[in-house]
């Protein structure tokens, strides 16, 4: 028999009975809708995790601080100790999987808009980085090349500033929060002190709002990095440098290395500039987990919202097993039913098939008729479940957040989905059904090809 005919064959065959087979069918549309609706609860969990941690943050983006010494710590962790130099910048741009690298110098002054007083970090940034390192402006625009006084301001920078009288009186009850654009156009005087007494004072021109999605700069003011480094040398004018490689302790140095050789190694570092931080754009999240590993062990202080992901990834993986297998239960069941479908049609239809024996089919041809009939009975079933399931998804996720209290995303940006069905679980609903009929039709088929044509026809 031909493929063809063994389809249409065992498609004709279903029906005969029909109510039995709608049952089975059923029972097949239930599993699947189990299995489905409980793996896509855990992908949504999962899912929505991951984005709540993007609002703090990309996941391809790590930040690398040089360490820093405290008291009581080991010699070998001193010795391994990194300054975030220019070398070390371009040591980190040489890794494999770094696509940028954005040093930066943070500072710390008054600030004044109009009557208001305020304060915020100012960070110093390449401006032609700002792209690469997923900086978005609400209104206005980033920084470009030819900026010099211009920056740009995080979202909520604004609620810094308050009037003068105001700043001197206890607040009991958090201020309602600004808008974000009061700032825009705005011109902001930043004075600046040195160890040595001196006052200076710079004009900065707000030309550029960050998107509120950012969080992570929503309380920072960004300007270019050769003015920043400018203003960063005027405040350490007098100052005792601190580096953290003048923080040793004198004792802890090896004997056998001498003091005097210590202090000529320490020399030259004392000279290099030191930035306050860098921030390393990656390829994917999987390079970003394994740079920040390998940052940390050279030396640095590295952080990366990626570096969460992994605890989040293993507890859903364990979720979804849960679900998953609580679904399977469905689904076994489902199985079973199948069998017994099959099972009870080979005693009704001993005669066709001792007839069709006689007649010359093959054994083959036998198995893979009866294969035939339960693979489609589990592909019907997975296909039903699959519809069902994405109905019962869109719901869940249309009601099932406001009956948790969940709501929205941080700052309403996005609607949470608790369910969430992605293409290749579509595809494997679909397969997995007709690969359970599949093997739910071996043992019917085995007991058909097995029967004996001649004990077969007294039944006829």
């Amino acid at each position: 028999m031909k493929a063809h005919d063994i389809l249409m064959l065992a498609n004709k065959n279903l029906w005969r009975r029909k109510g039995r087979t709608v049952l089975t069918v059923l029972g097949m549309t239930i599993g699947t809708i189990s299995i489905v609706v409980m793996i896509s609860l855990g992908i949504g969990l999962s899912e929505w995790q991951r984005q709540s941690m993007e609002q703090w943050g990309s996941l391809n983006i790590i930040t690398v601080n040089q360490a820093f010494v405290y008291p009581g710590m080991p010699e070998e962790e001193m010795a391994n100790m990194r300054l975030l130099t220019d070398e070390a910048i371009d040591e980190i741009r040489a890794m494999p999987g770094v696509l940028g690298v954005s040093p930066a110098f943070t500072i710390h002054g008054e600030l004044k808009k109009g009557r208001e007083m305020g304060w915020a970090q100012i960070v110093g940034i390449d401006p032609g980085m700002m792209d690469l390192f997923e900086f978005n402006a609400e209104a206005g625009r980033l920084l470009s090349s030819d900026d010099r006084y211009n920056v740009v301001a995080g979202s909520a920078v604004i609620n810094n500033f308050m009037e003068p009288g105001a700043m001197n009186q206890i607040h009991w009850e958090m201020p309602e929060p600004r808008d974000p654009l009061e700032l825009l156009d705005e011109r902001l005087t930043l004075t600046l002190n040195n160890a040595r007494g001196q006052r200076r004072r710079y004009t900065l021109n707000v030309v550029g709002i960050l998107d509120e999605q950012a969080m992570e700069h929503s309380h920072s003011i960004f300007a270019p990095l050769s003015v920043i480094r400018q203003m960063h040398g005027f405040i350490n004018q007098g100052a005792q440098q601190m580096h953290f490689v003048e923080a040793i302790d004198m004792s802890s140095i090896p004997r056998q290395q001498g003091q005097g050789q210590a202090q000529r190694q320490q020399r030259p570092q004392r000279q290099e500039l030191q930035y306050s931080f860098a921030s390393v754009r990656t390829e994917n999240v999987e390079v970003t987990k394994r740079l920040s590993t390998e940052l940390r062990n050279m030396g640095y202080q590295s952080w990366s919202v990626a570096d969460g992901l992994e605890g989040i990834e293993q507890g859903a993986r364990t979720v979804q097993a849960i679900l998953g297998g609580i679904g399977a239960i469905s689904l076994l069941v489902a199985a079973i039913g199948i069998i017994n479908t099959m099972v009870m049609s080979i005693y009704e239809r001993t005669r066709e098939i001792a007839v069709i024996k006689v007649l010359g089919a093959s054994f083959s041809s036998i198995r893979w008729l009866f294969l035939a009939e339960s693979s489609l009975i589990g592909l019907i079933g997975g296909s039903v479940g699959l519809l069902v399931s994405h109905t019962l998804s869109f719901l869940i996720n249309m009601y099932g957040a406001a009956m948790l209290g969940m709501g929205t995303m941080p700052q309403d940006t996005q609607v949470i989905q608790i369910s969430l069905i992605p293409i290749w679980l579509n595809v494997l609903s679909m397969v997995f059904g007709a690969f359970i009929g599949l093997l739910a039709g071996l043992y019917p088929a085995m007991r058909a090809m097995r029967l004996d044509p001649v004990t077969a026809m007294r039944h006829y």
